[in-house]
């Protein structure tokens, strides 16, 4: 099973003890589905997992596993600081029964490209299921170069990237390296390029705006898909406006008040961090009103 197409980094909807509120999380993977997304990815950096405890964490992946029913592919992040600690998380998060695991180079200490070969490589060894490399410089400090990530996809069980770095460039570099590696999938985490990524080559697309608005998504990446680049232009500028929306708050707080503008849950924020105030609540709004 090679993973493509739209597949939103879920949000972990919270009760006010920040256990997971296992209602609106099923809620919204059924919402999700509705709009014909194409995978699932629970435990990404949208899903907020560094705030959330081990348990929840594990609890999230078997709402989401169970809620979808092997009607799409999961995958979920397995995500720590070191190999031995990675590799105890994957083993427990494998059983809950998502189709792949994802998991992030160890974050804190600086890795080089060495030490981050050895690491996946471990990993993947340790592992039963398959698994994505997770590249995300920007949260973890640490970027995997292409040479070495063309050394990883030689592991069996190493099936695909999810690349977060934004640089168009490298994405270029990335996916021509990879162009005819029909069992390798790269997904890019984006949501205001997925026309250009498609354009590039990518199999698939994973943005935190597709939790507020999948059928766009899906749509968009079905039209770059076929060519109609006009039409794909028209809703990539949608999404751009959709995409304001992060512009208030503190990470989740504009996310936080379209679920909740949704009927989807009313937390998906943890302390450290906010929910919005009144004024930036109707914020939000007004732009959902005028571009969803």
């Amino acid at each position: 099973m090679k993973l493509q197409g739209i597949i939103p980094p879920i949000a972990t909807p919270l009760l006010p003890d920040e256990r997971v509120d296992e209602r609106g999380l099923r809620r919204l993977v059924r919402y999700l589905l509705d709009a014909g997304v194409h995978g699932i990815f629970v435990n990404g950096s949208m899903g907020g997992f560094a705030l959330l405890a081990d348990r929840e964490q594990l609890r999230a992946v078997e709402i989401v596993v169970e809620e979808v029913g092997g009607r799409v592919p999961v995958i979920a992040g397995a995500a720590e600081t070191g190999t031995r600690r990675v590799i105890a998380k994957a083993r427990e998060i494998e059983r809950a029964g998502p189709d792949f695991l994802s998991v992030l180079p160890p974050y804190y200490f600086r890795l080089t490209q060495e030490s981050a070969l050895r690491f996946f490589q471990e990993v993947a060894r340790a592992v039963d299921k398959p698994l994505l490399i997770y590249n995300n410089p920007t949260l973890t400090g640490f970027g995997l170069d292409v040479t070495t990530l063309l050394q990883l996809s030689r592991e069996p069980n190493i099936m695909g990237l999810k690349e977060s770095d934004p640089n168009c460039d490298r994405w270029r570099h990335l996916l021509s390296a990879f162009r005819h590696r029909e069992d390798f999938a790269i997904l890019l985490g984006t949501e205001h390029l997925i026309s250009v990524g498609v354009l590039l080559g990518a199999d698939g697309i994973v943005g935190g705006l597709h939790n507020v608005a999948p059928r766009l998504a899906v749509e968009l990446y079905e039209a770059a898909r076929a060519g109609e680049y006009a039409r794909a232009l028209a809703l990539q500028e949608r999404l751009a406006e959709l995409r304001r929306i992060f512009e208030f708050g503190e990470v989740w707080g504009g996310l936080e008040a379209a679920l909740q503008y949704l009927g989807v849950c009313e937390k998906v924020t943890a302390s450290p961090y906010r929910s919005l105030e009144p004024e930036q609540r109707r914020q939000v709004e007004a732009i959902l009103k005028a571009y969803l």
